[in-house]
Order: structure tokens, then C-alpha cells, then sequence
């Protein structure tokens, strides 16, 4: 994936993906152990994940000479889990089995009271069914929390000094106050961390979390994508 996902693109990628999900559900059944690599990437407000993941992966669908890597970010998992038809032919794609261990994931995972767990519930079978058939690159959503317990999967925490991320936001939102832009990082990392610690039981900040952590104010794109490769080759999730 070159760039980032339009819309009109988005709906024909989806559904492309969907067809190749049904044709590949039997050989999950067939071949459970084989491996199928995939990767999540928290971040902290102001590290702009989506522009590195998708050169991540160019560089995996490069090296695996194939066109099967993906990125999925906020917009795109959202466009997916707001189609009723799309999210449910999604999760038909994968056995009974797995389903019923999403089933499972959920009753341990979130409480019940605040009104956008719903939301989060339709989430989380979105993100863990897309993880399940692999070579997908899961940005933000909890995406390490709602995988545990499947195997090959590489778990990464982008960080970036303040000044960095706030540089980046004035840059992104068009900011030119540069305090406004530090007040809304201040403001949406607690957000984040309100939610996830409340709702999910999950602590982003905590290091141990992660296979890896990475400062990307040093590193270009390329090198991260690459440090990224060379682990999963590492770890046996690559050839």
C-alpha cells in the first residue's frame, strides 16, 4: 500500500480482502500453526504511525514479493466496523473455534458500563479477526491488548520527545500556537490513558508490554521499517 487509503479505494480493498479471507478460511482450519506474522503499534500522540506503517509495509510485501501487507489505522478500522455487512463477513471468516475465543477475549478484557465499549466490542472482533488471517499492521486500538494469546505477532511502542510531537502536530493541524499544540498532546494522551486503564484494564505507557520500543525522532521511516523486518525475521515470523 503506497499511500494512505481513500475512501472509494478503501471499499474495494475491503472487499477484495473479504474474498481473499474466504478462500484462505480453510487453510486457517487445514494449517492453524502456520505462521501468519502481524503487527501492532501504539503510539504516543503526535508519532504519526500511519505514514511509517505504511512504508513498513512496502518494505514487508517487498521483501515477501508479494502485495498482502497492509495498514490499518483508526479511519480505516472504523469505516469497516460502521458496515454491518463488511464486519460480519469479516468475523465469518474465521472458525468457530477463534470466535468463541473473541468471545472470551471480551468478557475479561472490557467492562460493561461506559456506553463506547459497545462500540469497542465490535472493535476488538474487527482487530483480532484481521489478526488472526495475518500480515496486517494494526495501529492504535489497544491492538496489543486485543491480540494476546496469537502467536507471531510483533508488538511496537512508538515514542518521540515532547518538542518532536509537538513540532508534528502544529504541522499536521495546521497549530500555530505552540502551546495549544502541547495542551491538546496533554489532553489526548490522558484521554487515551483514562480509557484504556479504566475500560480495557491496560496501562500503554508500561515498556514490558512491547517486543519493542522505538524513539522515531531517531530513525527515517526506512530504517524503522527496517528494524521491524530484521525482528521478524529474528523471530521466525519471516523467511
Amino acid at each position: 500500500m503506497a499511500r494512505y487509503i481513500k475512501d472509494s479505494t478503501l471499499e474495494k480493498m475491503i472487499q477484495k480482502q473479504i474474498k481473499s479471507w474466504e478462500k484462505s478460511k480453510k487453510s486457517l482450519e487445514r494449517e492453524p500453526e502456520k505462521p501468519r506474522p502481524f503487527i501492532t503499534i501504539s503510539r504516543q500522540y503526535g508519532c504519526n504511525a500511519t505514514s511509517i506503517a505504511l512504508v513498513i509495509a512496502e518494505e514487508l510485501n517487498r521483501y515477501e514479493r508479494i502485495e498482502q501487507w497492509h495498514a490499518y489505522d483508526k479511519d480505516i478500522i472504523d469505516k469497516i466496523v460502521e458496515d454491518h455487512n463488511i464486519s460480519e463477513n469479516l468475523i465469518e471468516t474465521i472458525d468457530t473455534k477463534k470466535r468463541e475465543e473473541i468471545s472470551e477475549l471480551l468478557r475479561t478484557m472490557l467492562t460493561d458500563f461506559p456506553p463506547q465499549v459497545i462500540i469497542y466490542k465490535k472493535i476488538v472482533k474487527t482487530i483480532r479477526s484481521l489478526s488472526i488471517h495475518g500480515r496486517v499492521i494494526i495501529i492504535g486500538r489497544a491492538g496489543v491488548v486485543i491480540t494476546r494469546g496469537l502467536k507471531y505477532g510483533l508488538h511496537v511502542r512508538f515514542i518521540a520527545p515532547l518538542s518532536y510531537r509537538i513540532k508534528k502536530i502544529m504541522e499536521i493541524n495546521k497549530i500555530r500556537n505552540k502551546l495549544k499544540a502541547e495542551k491538546l498532546i496533554e489532553r489526548k494522551d490522558k484521554e487515551r490513558h483514562n480509557f484504556l486503564t479504566q475500560y480495557v484494564k491496560f496501562d500503554a505507557s508500561d515498556p514490558a508490554s512491547y517486543d519493542l520500543t522505538i524513539n522515531i525522532s531517531r530513525f527515517t521511516e526506512k530504517e524503522i521499517a527496517e528494524i521491524i523486518l530484521r525482528t521478524m525475521k529474528a523471530k521466525g515470523f519471516l523467511k
